[in-house]
Formats: C-alpha cells, sequence, structure tokens
C-alpha cells in the first residue's frame, strides 16, 4: 500500500492541507476526493482513503476551519468550502475526480458537482441530508455546545464517544486518535476548535437544498444508514430531485456508513459505483 504525501496549497484565499495518495500502475479512473465530517479531519477517513488508493488516485483535504488548514474568520458555509476544494483539485490537477462525502461532507460534495460540474464525474453521499428543519437544526447546535472541553483519561473519552455520541467502540477507537490529543497530565482535549465547528455546523443548517440537488447532472449514489438521518421519504425525494441518482440502504448502520456496522456494504457499493465511472458510465 503506497503512502500518502502531506502538503499545502492556499487556495480561494486560504491555506489548505491535504493528504493525496498518487495514482498507483495501471490506476483505474477517476480519482477521488473524500469529504470530512463536520467534527472531523482529512484523518477521519484514512481508513476509506486507504482501502480506494490501492487502484487509484486518492485526495482528501482538511477542510476549512479543521486539521491544519487555515481558520479564517469566515466562508463557513457550504458554498464557500467547495470553491475551496474545487481550486484544490485544479492546482494539484486532478481532473474530473469522484467526490465522497461523509455527513456534512456530502453537502460540500453536492454543493461542488452542482456549481462545478465540469470538475466532477460522480458523487457519493454518505447520509447527507438535503433537508433539515429549524427545530433539528436547535438541536444539533445544542449538541455542538454541550461536547466537553475535554475527558480526565482516554477511558473516559471512549466512554463519551459511545454513550454520549451513541458511537460503536470501533468507530471511538478510529476517531479518538484524529480527533484528540494527549496531555502531558493524562488528560485529552479537542483538537478541533468546537466554537469554528459551531461556526460550520450553524452556516449549514436549518437548510432545504432541493434546487442545489436538481443542479447534480453527474452520477449520484445515495449512501443512507438503515438507522441514519435520512428516511425513506427524504431518499425518494432525492431520487426524484437528482436525474441520475441511485440509492442503496446500508443495513445495520446508523447516521456513519463508513465505519461500523455495515461499512463493508458501503465500500462495495462505493467500487461498483466507481467501476461504473470507470467504464465511462454517461
Amino acid at each position: 500500500m503506497s503512502q500518502p504525501r502531506s502538503g499545502f496549497e492556499q487556495v480561494n484565499g486560504i491555506r489548505l492541507a491535504y493528504r493525496h495518495w498518487p495514482a498507483p500502475p495501471a490506476a483505474q479512473a477517476p480519482a477521488v476526493v473524500l469529504l470530512h465530517g463536520v467534527l472531523q479531519t482529512g484523518d477521519g477517513m484514512r481508513h476509506l482513503a486507504e482501502r480506494l488508493s490501492s487502484d487509484r488516485q486518492v485526495l482528501v483535504p482538511d477542510l476549512r476551519g479543521r486539521g491544519d488548514s487555515d481558520r479564517p474568520a469566515g466562508g463557513y458555509d457550504p458554498a464557500t468550502m467547495a470553491a475551496d476544494v474545487a481550486a484544490l483539485m485544479e492546482r494539484l490537477e486532478i481532473e474530473r475526480p469522484a467526490l465522497i462525502g461523509r455527513l456534512h461532507g456530502g453537502l460540500i460534495a453536492y454543493h461542488l458537482a452542482a456549481g462545478r460540474p465540469e470538475l466532477v464525474s460522480g458523487v457519493i453521499l454518505g447520509d447527507a441530508n438535503p433537508e433539515v428543519s429549524a427545530g433539528r437544526a436547535a438541536e444539533a447546535l445544542a449538541s455542538i455546545a454541550a461536547l466537553p472541553r475535554g475527558f480526565a483519561s482516554r477511558e473516559d473519552a471512549a466512554r463519551f464517544y459511545e454513550q454520549g455520541l451513541g458511537l460503536p467502540p470501533d468507530r471511538a477507537r478510529h476517531d479518538i486518535p484524529s480527533d484528540l490529543e494527549a496531555l502531558p497530565d493524562g488528560q485529552y482535549r479537542w483538537r478541533h476548535d468546537l466554537d469554528i465547528v459551531s461556526r460550520i455546523e450553524a452556516a449549514a443548517i436549518p437548510r432545504s437544498d432541493w434546487q442545489v440537488l436538481a443542479q447534480v447532472q453527474c452520477p449520484a449514489l445515495i449512501l443512507r444508514g438503515q438507522r441514519g438521518e435520512i428516511g425513506r421519504e427524504t431518499a425518494q425525494r432525492m431520487l426524484m430531485t437528482m436525474p441520475r441518482a441511485r440509492v442503496m440502504t446500508i443495513y445495520g448502520s446508523t447516521h456513519d456508513v463508513f465505519l461500523g456496522p455495515g461499512s463493508e456494504q458501503a465500500l462495495a457499493a462505493i467500487q461498483l459505483f466507481l467501476y461504473g465511472l470507470d467504464g465511462g458510465e454517461s
């Protein structure tokens, strides 16, 4: 397995950090760009990136405000972050990749596919909900505001991930190293600026993005967790709105289809979709 190259590019007025797995010999097309969730960095997508990099080029940026990328005063709406990613793709000469977005990263993906269709060959949305009510938005912002600022130990952090966030143990083991840093006294604190995380979430909710989805003309795969954010009615409306979309339910999954129960189903669906694009699906 090849190792990624880490780097920085100045794009759209900010510096973006990224990890780039180069195309292996006899690489499949298209390349893929992975876009992480709101309380994550690009490192949170490393498991999927490593799996996909065995036969194709992979780019994983730290989105604006997270990881090693700049944390500017503004620009945390999905359209601006989509412009960041578009500029990074152009700077690195990654031609017509497929975009794979986890949760909030899916918003970035469909905004980019809608606004710059010439740059994108396909889009995969991992439980990215285009419709969030005002009530649900208030709950989401309250949840971020209630996040503890630190943890007494790694065990305390794991307990919060599993009981407070409702994540399976393997997801907690995956996320903690990239989300938290250990302090000399054994405590753990977030690597994220939680105030910026709150601003990113607030810039995207409440939302009703049906007009944006209607502009996505490329092939699209909607991955919905069986117990996730996207209900059957929302999935059906997405199919009716996006002219070239298909949907797959990931059985056993909650809101994250890429890790934990059902993740192998999601990986198989992603690979089949990408091979369809490889074969010149239009």
